[in-house]
């Protein structure tokens, strides 16, 4: 009975939840095919949209990172939708996007026997765009790398990565990226490159820059 009532009212409305376990899936994205902008849902997962003009027959998209998206008409459309969990690739290792989120979500350090690589990457970096800073950092490299044993990251649950380093900071977006079935870190170095996470486990977070091949691999592991 509740369909028609939406359908004549323009507006889409329900709920989205995980098939496997039936949690809410609050910052799902819920759009009409086609149209780039949408709606999300809340914390308990609702969604309204409105759709004015919208044929019974146009198509709504719901997705959400880590499942698999639905396509349904907006008259078949009922009042909860359910999505299915996606597994992921990272090595040889077939992991689930909640899973990733448990292993991530936490305070990260530069391995004592990374500190060197990161420095290099640092000074790699700095050389792009002030090479006489990064002429000084390279007469004292010891500096430098005190200052990375105190740098920490930090992914929160919201899908923010911080970087501290000493009074400086900052911020980027952590995702999945669904086609590639490979977690990607994008804008930790301050731009849009996808930064792949190779190995991922409780203890050992190995990340390399999937755009310079050259570039080497950087090692973290637990601050707490």
């Amino acid at each position: 009975m509740l369909l028609p009532l939406a359908a004549a009212a323009q507006t889409a409305s329900g709920r989205v939840v995980a098939s496997n376990t039936g949690a809410p899936l609050p910052q799902a994205t819920v759009r009409l095919a086609g149209q780039a902008a949408g709606t999300s849902t809340d914390e308990a997962g609702r969604f309204s949209l409105p759709l004015p003009g919208a044929a019974p027959t146009a198509r709504l998209i719901i997705s959400h990172l880590g499942y698999q998206s639905q396509s349904l008409a907006v008259d078949q459309l009922g009042p909860v939708v359910a999505l299915e969990e996606l597994a992921y690739q990272i090595g040889e290792v077939v992991v689930t996007y909640e899973s990733i989120r448990k292993l991530l979500l936490k305070k990260w350090k530069i391995d004592e026997g990374s500190i060197v690589a990161v420095a290099d990457n640092v000074i790699a970096d700095v050389q792009k765009t002030d090479s006489l800073r990064a002429k000084k950092l390279l007469q004292n490299p010891s500096s430098l790398r005190a200052v990375l044993k105190l740098a920490r990251l930090v992914f929160l649950d919201d899908g923010t990565v911080k970087v501290k380093m000493l009074l400086f900071g900052s911020k980027a977006k952590w995702q999945l990226d669904e086609a590639q079935r490979t977690l990607h870190v994008v804008g930790l170095k301050g731009n849009d490159e996808p930064i792949t996470i190779v190995e991922l486990t409780a203890n050992r977070l190995v990340i390399h820059d999937a755009a310079n091949p050259n570039r080497q691999d950087e090692v973290y592991i637990p601050a707490d």
